[in-house]
């Protein structure tokens, strides 16, 4: 069990976080294994932090083979990082911050990370800053991305291990990510599994299709709200592929609302005025190596609530007419 958790400062800095760990009778035998096995330490990361970090036994430096028994006490300060990003100041909005993670609701036309054409107007930017300002000293791990004009939840790690645990937890299906989408026309079914493999129609294409050789790909779906001519759906990713909901939507025949790629031939009927896709990161559950059943959620953009608005508007007036 996790017996403390700190933090470590130097000139008011936030500089690294130590992890206490009380040995409980059901233990492992040898010290490498009970972070392995019971705390889900990466055997890369237990050297790393043996080479630039500390691990303590009953606060002494210990060897990973030394054995332990109930009552032991390991002590695990995280390596001290510098933040790896170029500081620019920006508008953030904080949904959730602890001294393990940073949670974001993103805007649209803010790409994640910088690329050739976006190096100083990233969210990484304002993170680098936004930290800078508040004494954090730590490297920008993303959890996950979002597409530019995608909206909504951006986890960030704090440390290393904060980001191998929840990548793990990703990996086995604990971790649930739920997103709010507003698509063209009604559905065939109020809810339902999409489970369609998606792959590149061609080397270095940025459009994805669902292909017969695709890698797996599956989209758990629910019908939240219909109107004149369009739905909102919420949706569960259970594989994550680059564009998964949105290619899904368009092999289901619903293609989201102001998708620039994916809109078929809808676009020919209007894109409701909406400037960018109408996919909204909205939940995460997850949890963290100090806390379980962490629950964030983010709130519509102005653009998606003005839609909102003016399909329930639109949907009021045919039931009027």
């Amino acid at each position: 069990m996790i017996k403390k958790f700190s933090r470590v400062r130097t000139g008011g800095r936030i500089i690294s976080l130590v992890y206490t760990y009380q040995i409980s009778i059901n233990h492992e035998k040898l010290v490498r294994e009970e972070l392995v096995k019971r705390y889900s330490y990466s055997s890369r990361l237990i050297r790393e932090i043996k080479r630039i970090g500390k691990i303590s036994l009953n606060q002494r430096e210990c060897f990973l083979g030394q054995q332990i028994k109930p009552g032991d006490v390991i002590e695990i300060k995280m390596p001290c990082e510098d933040i790896d990003g170029e500081p620019v100041s920006g508008n953030l909005n904080v949904v959730y911050e602890d001294e393990e993670l940073l949670v974001i609701n993103k805007p649209p036309f803010c790409v994640t990370h910088p690329t050739k054409t976006h190096q100083l107007d990233t969210l990484a930017n304002y993170i680098s800053y936004y930290w800078g300002e508040r004494g954090v000293s730590a490297k920008i791990r993303f959890i996950n991305r979002l597409d530019r004009d995608t909206t909504g939840i951006v986890a960030i790690a704090k440390n290393k291990y904060v980001h191998h645990y929840v990548q793990k937890e990703t990996n086995s299906g604990k971790v649930i990510k739920v997103y709010h989408a507003f698509v063209h026309g009604k559905l065939p079914h109020q809810e339902g599994i999409i489970n369609a493999p998606i792959g590149q129609p061609y080397e270095n294409s940025i459009h994805r299709v669902v292909m017969e050789d695709g890698k797996p790909s599956v989209t758990r779906y629910k019908v939240l709200e219909e109107f004149k001519d369009a739905s909102l759906v919420e949706l569960v990713l259970e594989t994550g592929r680059t564009h998964q909901i949105r290619v899904h939507m368009k092999h289901l025949g619903n293609p989201i609302i102001g998708d620039p790629l994916y809109h078929g031939e809808c676009m020919q009927t209007g894109s409701f005025e909406m400037p960018h896709q109408a996919l909204h990161a909205h939940r995460l559950l997850l949890s963290l190596p100090s806390k379980k059943n962490l629950y964030v959620q983010a709130e519509y953009s102005k653009n998606l609530t003005e839609l909102h608005k003016h399909l329930r508007e639109n949907k009021e007036k045919k039931v009027m007419e």
